[in-house]
């Protein structure tokens, strides 16, 4: 995807893949700083949250967040930016007509990725928010993140906490931001007796396209919609803060649809 956006620009540079484990990540953003030919990088899963005490400065929604996902190189100074929220925004926008502002939204997950949709809804004006997550302390830690940060109601709960499925039923938009669905064998990321006809489930995972929770909401009457759209757009973001130039977003689509196939 973002080779294609650097090859329809007409820039010199290539994306590649970079493996790191989590205790060698200090050494590697040590090593950036020293790459004179380095424009920038993304941070994915599970590095998002430890990024951010690794870079030089923070944009402020990476600093509102807690996360960073997207790096820029100035002359060896690393600014750590988060695209994630604003591209789940517009994802939410153009492919579901979805507008948050006086809704009510529940995010499955509190990492990086989740704390980018809350604070993101947040900002967009959703009424209230509810996060589930199996260690129930990172859900109301978030939760109160977002609450502070954006003056939404916000409530963490484990999933087996019985307010559960009356506070699921009342929301109008539900997040999958777990790896839960990654691998075809991974059941729903949440029972799926707890999904209502017309609620928007929006799973952040892109590949496989439709993951079993998707499956199990469309059976349900649910309005459904994958990542690939989040994806698109955030990495449309990162490539604007690398490069300066907005990308053909085209020719990134392409790209992306037949890797995906």
């Amino acid at each position: 995807m973002q080779n294609a956006g650097l090859q329809a620009a007409g820039i010199d540079g290539l994306y590649i893949p970079w493996r790191v484990k989590a205790a060698g990540l200090p050494t590697a953003f040590e090593a950036l700083r020293g790459m004179e030919n380095f424009g920038g990088a993304n941070v994915t899963l599970p590095h998002k949250e430890q990024a951010v005490s690794l870079v030089d400065e923070l944009s402020s929604e990476a600093a509102s967040v807690g996360a960073v996902n997207t790096i820029v190189s100035r002359g060896g100074h690393l600014f750590g930016a988060n695209t994630d929220g604003q591209g789940f925004l517009r994802s939410l926008q153009e492919e579901a007509g979805f507008v948050p502002r006086g809704q009510q939204a529940v995010i499955l997950g509190a990492g990086g990725a989740a704390r980018a949709v809350a604070w993101s809804l947040g900002e967009a004006g959703i009424s209230v928010l509810l996060i589930l997550n199996r260690t129930v302390e990172r859900a109301e830690s978030l939760a109160d993140l977002v609450s502070r940060a954006t003056g939404v109601s916000a409530v963490g709960l484990g999933p087996d906490d019985p307010r559960v499925p009356e506070r699921v039923a009342a929301c109008g938009l539900l997040v999958n931001a777990t790896s839960l669905g990654l691998s075809p064998s991974d059941p729903p990321a949440i029972d799926p007796v707890l999904l209502r006809p017309g609620m928007l489930v929006y799973d952040l995972i892109y590949r496989p396209r439709e993951t079993t929770l998707l499956l199990e909401a469309k059976k349900r009457g649910c309005q459904v919609v994958g990542g690939l759209g989040m994806l698109l757009y955030q990495g449309a973001l990162a490539f604007e803060l690398w490069t300066g130039q907005k990308p053909s977003e085209e020719a990134m689509r392409t790209a992306l649809i037949q890797a995906l196939a």
